[in-house]
C-alpha cells in the first residue's frame, strides 16, 4: 500500500479527472496530468466492477502494491488515476503487475 502522502487528495482527483489525459487497456483505465509538484497515485475500483465492499478494497490493495513496486520508476511531477476494469477482478497478481507496467510505459511514466 501506498503512503497517504503520495496519494492524490480529493481536490487532486477532481483536477485529474477534469484536465487528465486517459490510456486504457485489458484491465485499466489511466488517467494522468501533468504537474509541477511531486508524483501522486490513485487507484480506484468502480462499484460497477464488484460490487461487494470487500472485493473492491482486496483488488485496490492490489492495485496499489503493484503501483508501489513500480513508484520509484515513473517519471516525476505526474498525478495519476489508475480505474480497474472489470476483467480485474479475475486477474491473477502476476498478471495485474504486467497490466500495470505495459500501460504506465504506454502513457510514457515508466523511466
Amino acid at each position: 500500500m501506498l503512503p497517504r502522502s503520495q496519494r492524490l487528495s480529493v481536490q487532486q482527483f477532481d483536477f485529474v479527472m477534469e484536465k487528465g489525459r486517459a490510456y486504457h487497456s485489458t484491465l485499466f483505465l489511466l488517467r494522468v496530468k501533468k504537474v509541477g509538484s511531486s508524483t501522486r497515485v490513485s487507484a480506484t475500483v468502480p462499484n460497477k466492477v464488484a460490487k461487494k465492499a470487500t472485493d473492491r478494497n482486496y483488488l485496490r490493495r492490489k492495485m496499489y502494491e503493484s503501483i508501489r513496486l513500480i513508484y520509484g520508476n515513473i517519471v516525476a511531477g505526474q498525478h495519476i488515476i489508475v480505474f480497474a476494469k472489470s476483467a480485474a477482478v479475475t486477474a491473477s497478481f502476476e498478471q495485474l503487475n504486467k497490466e500495470m507496467c505495459s500501460i504506465f510505459v504506454k502513457a510514457g511514466l515508466l523511466m
